[in-house]
């Protein structure tokens, strides 16, 4: 049975209420929420992270590269689609055992979530490849948080992210951060 409610609003519960309306409305596609701006990328050195970042298909690096990021209802979930320099990188986000289940490539993460007034924290709880579990001293490690920045004179509120992924003994593979505002229909 399909519900009413966005993923983001079922999981985070009676928390949903305290968040940004800017962060709100990206995580209440409906059916779609699109949101533009830029985005500051950085990319591992490490040999392994540059082969992992490859083949995940991940953005190159780059300073205030133009970011377009538009999500739409998937079923229960959501589908995110983000474009940097042009280039499509998307992920598919359901519900899981009560956590946020976000499925990449051939990886699957699963993320509590945390609201409060200035946004959302992830807290990464599982990591599987395909479908198997990986123990912590193997995963990835995603470090996740969105806020906001308020618009200043009749300025639309901002939405800001900050993502960075790194692996054991690898080190970074990917950083980035943005800022976007909402695109009007």
């Amino acid at each position: 049975m399909l519900t009413d409610r966005p993923l983001y609003q079922r999981l985070l519960g009676a928390g949903w209420g305290s968040l940004p309306p800017v962060t709100r409305a990206l995580h209440a596609p409906d059916p779609v929420a699109l949101f533009e701006g830029r985005a500051d990328i950085s990319r591992g050195s490490h040999p392994l992270a540059r082969l992992a970042a490859g083949l995940l298909r991940l953005p190159q690096a780059g300073i205030g590269v133009p970011a377009r990021i538009m999500v739409s209802r998937a079923g229960e979930g959501e589908l995110l689609e983000r474009w940097y320099q042009g280039r499509r990188f998307a992920t598919v986000q359901g519900e899981r055992a009560g956590l946020l289940h976000e499925r990449f490539g051939p990886l699957r993460l699963g993320f509590r979530l945390t609201a409060s007034p200035e946004g959302i924290d992830f807290h990464q709880q599982r990591v599987a490849l395909w479908f198997i579990p990986l123990p912590s001293w193997l995963a990835p490690r995603v470090q996740a948080r969105e806020r906001f920045e308020p618009g200043v004179n009749g300025a639309e509120d901002a939405h800001l992210f900050d993502v960075r992924l790194t692996l054991p003994g690898i080190g970074l593979v990917i950083a980035y951060r943005g800022r976007l505002l909402p695109v009007s229909a």
